[in-house]
């Protein structure tokens, strides 16, 4: 691809700061996700998750999770997750994280 990097994200093992309560193991946590302006719409997300999904997977992980900005909780259910509830981490008393999931 000519077109450099379009588009990153992290995967990690454990998010004790947004999943406090989740057992070890049993998921991947999907961080930073960026997709470049320029390819927005091209199915770079949907890549990007697949990717950590099957990382996720072979880890013999059951779920992949993030967290979110309120405004982009309808991307990620669109890309197959699903709402788990809407946290405080409470270093914030005004910042609200959307918690979602996706079953692998």
């Amino acid at each position: 691809c000519s077109d450099g990097i379009v588009g990153c994200c992290t995967l990690s093992a454990e998010d004790p700061e947004f999943w406090p309560d989740a057992l070890k193991g049993e998921a991947a946590y999907l961080h930073k996700l960026a997709v470049r302006r320029t390819h927005a719409g091209r199915g770079v997300s949907s890549a990007l998750i697949e990717a950590c999904r099957h990382a996720a997977r072979t880890q013999g992980c059951a779920k992949l999770r993030l967290d979110c900005h309120p405004n982009l909780r309808g991307l990620y259910e669109r890309l197959g997750f699903t709402h788990v509830d809407t946290f405080n981490p409470g270093w914030d008393p005004t910042f609200i994280a959307e918690r979602l999931e996706l079953e692998i």
